[in-house]
């Protein structure tokens, strides 16, 4: 065990191994109280452990005073003694004790001493006695010479006195420096078991009597303790009158077979023996005292005395199990302690029935006391001091605690205040003790007396009471506060009332931050404006206003156009800039009533309520487009113009539903996108078909791409120089279900505007170069083949990625492959394509820009931009042989890809003419319907070999005009 485990184990324990080592100290230094205890206990232990017993075979033949005034004065002659036993010798008596010295000579031991000899069975005592002289000792008072030997045996009658000063005990030897003489008891028992033998012989019975001086301080030697059974009525042997027995020889033949004692009895001769039995009456008598001891023997039932160890090791283990188990269960201690203090006793009774061992109980007993006083002690200090840390707990809990507390009498007088009550009344302890809590209050709150009823509702209802609303509370130094009042009783009222408690929580920044909360759950955190949630609410109300005023509601739905080019190009944080601005603006050009409320991203709807016609709506939509207009200046120094789509529907005049109007504003706000932008567009029924017509073509495009309803048609590219083919532009179809072959134009923007573009993009990109690649394996083309993709598939990276997975796994040639965008795509967001398109060049592959000059054309474009094809717009091939404007745009275009490096493929070329002018002007190819219509890969298959005889005749005759 460590040393600080012991040290533990000691502090906790300690107290009942001191009360065993204390009691067990007492027990070996024979402390007289304790003893005392003991000889108490075996007194009332002994007769519950002591079997039935026979009756008692001893007879006392009593001197009494009956015999004195019958046969005279004290001692007579002896002669006297031996007629008696000579008569109870021919009665057959088994054994005669007869403790009565004989020390001296005196008339009759003649006659005394025939009888004895001649009866064999009689015990005479021998004493100890005080040796005269300085050097002390103790000497032995025998019989006399005479009598002496004649005896059957002689026996000590040495009792012993135990601490109370009773007599319970004997011994079975004793004498002076040895003990060799039997108790007198015990050599009655001796001769009475050998009753019949011849003649004396007995223990020590030649022995010369008298006094046998001894030397100097010669001890008296005890040896074999006799502890005698307590006296009890059922034990006492009979008594007969020594007189009787002379008078009347006929009773003497009653004793045959039985022993008798012969000794004096009467008043005054015989100072008795204080034993047990004393206590409730006066002494017994010497000869009943041995007689009762031969019965002990004779029975079985003396004991002897545990050795000390033996109650000191029991208490050590009442203390150890003492303190395991009132350690364990401190409640019940209490019948612990009685439960171990019933042990003692019992093994006590135990020792003395089973083992004829007597084990005093007091140490034990003692032990458990100390032990208990001890434990009792520690624990009352333990909670003296548990009760002083708890009060300073609670004192510093008051201290440091957030929330104001003040006690209260019965009376309702303040008693205590802590540290943060008196921050909140700037008042010390001392000046607000003795108060009326609304005294206390008054000054700080206008709800003192509210305060103060509850208080008082709290002390007579006996539970806690809390105001419902918090407290205004107006500090000292002059800050506002809200204070949640609760005040709560203490004790169970009445004379035993101590009064109440009252608890001032400061919840000032709790209702700021719920009030924080709230808004930020109705408004959006960018723009501060209303959300989704406040709008449908105020919506709601507005609509529900309007059925019962008779007036319109107009809602605004109002989308950014083009919104994700500044997120993508100039980062999020530029958006959240020009967003909080759109806010500010939008606010700016609505009435004071009006919501102006985020729906999400970049869409934003204004609520217009009790308005009498459409005429104010159309002013504010106009308002709006125009502020949004105009340039917004970013923190980076970007200017940024913008534009938006404005849908509006008009309630309750379109539908008097929240939700179905703004589905109304916002199918109205996605036809003015569609129908450029920068406008406003009222709902008009029409839409309803529409919007579910533009969902169900999304629906069916899905299903499309997942059953291969798609199908590549290719257009042929003519070199104008010798009518040679010069490359294929792939054109997608879709060949819908029970509609037959759908046109690009008509389901392409519905592509993009789903996102099912990228993989229908995808798609277009794999078949193309599969089919290539298949043309290729059977030795047939030999020219490039272009795909076309959309501005969806351009906004990242990851075409890139479809384009070199394809043609891996195709294996197709990437000069055999070309990749048009148009020029609007290309200028949305120049500096993302150009990454784009250095990427798509790094492949391999080549780039051709379409529709070229019918957008924001730059001239810029063409150099920063890997071109290696530029296609000339159909719209200005038309009318290039009689419009003159359209002429030279399409010299200038052929003059500047030239110059370029940059090859030139005219679209559209519909007549000898335009292709004549193409010819004439120096452009490299060609397509359109004077050559061929887009083909499927089956009819096109013929053109890989030899282009058909038209084609060669148109670029002849083209050659000849020119």
């Amino acid at each position: 065990m460590s040393p600080e485990r012991l040290r533990a184990t000691l502090a906790t324990h300690g107290g009942w191994l001191l009360a065993a080592a204390l009691a067990g100290s007492a027990l070996l230094a024979g402390w007289a109280p304790l003893a005392r205890v003991d000889l108490l206990a075996y007194d009332n232990l002994e007769p519950l452990s002591r079997p039935a017993l026979a009756a008692p075979d001893a007879v006392v033949v009593a001197v009494d005073e009956a015999t004195l005034e019958a046969l005279g004065r004290w001692p007579w002659n002896r002669a006297v003694h031996a007629e008696l036993i000579d008569r109870l010798s021919a009665s057959g008596v088994r054994a005669i004790g007869m403790p009565l010295l004989f020390s001296e000579d005196a008339p009759g031991d003649r006659e005394l001493a025939a009888a004895l000899a001649a009866s064999g069975r009689v015990v005479l005592p021998v004493a100890p006695r005080a040796a005269e002289g300085k050097g002390g000792g103790v000497g032995e008072l025998l019989p006399n010479p005479i009598l002496a030997p004649k005896a059957a045996a002689l026996g000590h009658v040495d009792v012993a006195l135990d601490a109370d000063g009773l007599a319970r005990r004997t011994f079975a030897r004793a004498g002076t420096e040895h003990a060799h003489w039997s108790a007198f008891a015990l050599a009655t028992l001796e001769v009475a078991a050998r009753a019949g033998d011849p003649g004396g012989g007995g223990i020590d019975a030649r022995r010369e009597g008298g006094l046998r001086h001894v030397g100097a301080s010669l001890p008296w030697v005890r040896e074999g303790e006799l502890l005698l059974p307590v006296p009890d009525a059922h034990a006492q042997p009979p008594t007969l009158s020594y007189h009787s027995l002379l008078e009347q020889p006929a009773r003497v033949r009653e004793l045959a077979g039985r022993t008798v004692f012969i000794g004096v009895t009467a008043a005054g001769m015989d100072g008795g023996l204080a034993t047990p039995a004393s206590l409730a009456g006066k002494p017994m008598a010497a000869v009943e005292f041995h007689a009762r001891a031969y019965e002990a023997l004779r029975s079985g039932t003396v004991y002897r005395s545990a050795p000390a160890l033996l109650p000191a090791g029991l208490a050590l283990a009442l203390a150890v199990a003492a303190a395991a188990l009132v350690g364990r269960s401190r409640r019940s201690a209490a019948l612990v302690l009685g439960a171990l203090a019933t042990l003692p006793p019992a093994t006590s009774v135990l020792a003395l029935g089973s083992l004829q061992l007597w084990i005093p109980p007091t140490a034990g007993w003692l032990t458990l006391a100390l032990g208990g006083l001890l434990w009792l002690l520690r624990r009352l200090q333990r909670t003296h001091g548990s009760l002083i840390r708890a009060r300073h707990d609670a004192d510093a809990t008051l201290r440091s605690i957030t929330d104001a507390v003040i006690t209260i009498d019965e009376q309702g007088r303040v008693t205590m205040i802590n540290p943060v009550a008196e921050r909140l009344t700037g008042l010390g302890r001392a000046a607000a003790r003795g108060r009326t809590l609304g005294e206390l209050l008054e000054d700080f709150s206008a709800e003192a007396g509210a305060a103060s009823d509850a208080a008082r509702d709290a002390l007579a209802r006996r539970q806690s009471v809390r105001l419902p609303e918090p407290l205004r509370w107006r500090a000292p130094d002059g800050s506002a506060r809200a204070l949640r009042m609760t005040a709560a009783p203490i004790g169970e009222g009445g004379e035993g009332g101590e009064g109440g408690v009252i608890v001032l929580s400061d919840v000032t920044e709790t209702l700021a931050i719920t009030a924080r909360l709230q808004h930020e759950a109705t408004h959006d955190l960018l723009t501060g404006l209303p959300n989704r949630a406040l709008l449908l609410d105020r919506l709601q109300q507005a609509l529900a206003g309007a059925v019962r005023r008779g007036s319109l509601v107009a809602l605004l739905f109002v989308d950014l156009d083009r919104f994700k080019r500044i997120n993508d190009s100039l980062g999020h944080y530029v958006g959240d800039e020009v967003l909080r601005v759109v806010a500010e603006r939008l606010q700016a050009a609505v009435r004071a009533g009006d919501t102006v409320a985020r729906w999400g991203g970049d869409e934003f709807i204004v609520l217009m309520d009790n308005l009498a016609d459409h005429g104010a709506v159309v002013a504010v939509a106009r308002k709006l487009i125009d502020l949004l207009e105009r340039e917004v200046e970013t923190t980076g120094g970007t200017g940024i113009v913008l534009s938006c789509s404005v849908g509006i529907s008009i309630g309750p005049q379109d539908s008097a539903d929240a939700q179905t109007l703004l589905s109304m504003a916002d199918k109205a706000m996605y036809r003015a996108k569609m129908e450029g932008g920068s406008r406003y567009t009222f709902y008009g029924p029409e839409m309803n078909t529409w919007s579910r017509d533009r969902l169900s073509m999304e629906a069916a495009l899905r299903r499309g791409l997942t059953n291969r309803e798609f199908e590549l048609f290719y257009q042929p590219q003519i070199d104008i120089a010798n009518g040679r083919l010069a490359g294929l532009e792939s054109l997608i179809r879709w060949n819908r279900p029970e509609r037959g072959l759908v046109r690009p134009d008509e389901f392409i923007p519905a592509a993009e505007e789903s996102g099912i573009i990228r993989n229908i993009g995808a798609w277009a990109i794999h078949e193309a170069a599969g089919q290539a690649a298949r043309w290729n394996r059977d030795g047939l083309l030999g020219v490039p083949l272009a795909v076309n993709v959309s501005a969806r598939q351009c906004s990242d990276m990851a075409i890139v990625d479809t384009i070199r997975a394809t043609l891996a796994e195709t294996g197709l040639a990437p000069r055999m492959f070309k990749v048009e965008l148009t020029e609007s795509t290309a200028m949305r967001d120049p500096e993302r394509a150009a990454e784009l398109l250095r990427s798509i060049h790094a492949l391999g592959a080549g780039i051709a820009v379409d529709d070229f000059g019918t957008g924001y054309s730059s001239l810029s474009l063409l150099k920063r931009f890997p071109i290696s094809e530029l296609k000339i717009d159909k719209s200005f091939v038309g009318d290039i042989a009689s419009d003159s404007d359209d002429a030279a745009i399409v010299r200038s275009t052929i003059a500047l890809a030239h110059g370029l490096g940059i090859e030139v493929v005219a679209e559209g070329v519909e007549t000898e003419s335009q292709l004549a002018f193409l010819a004439r002007h120096g452009c490299n190819s060609a397509q359109g319907f004077l050559f061929a219509k887009p083909l499927p890969a089956g009819e096109i298959r013929a053109w890989l070999e030899t282009p058909p005889p038209h084609v060669e005749r148109a670029v002849r005759n083209s050659r000849r005009e020119a």
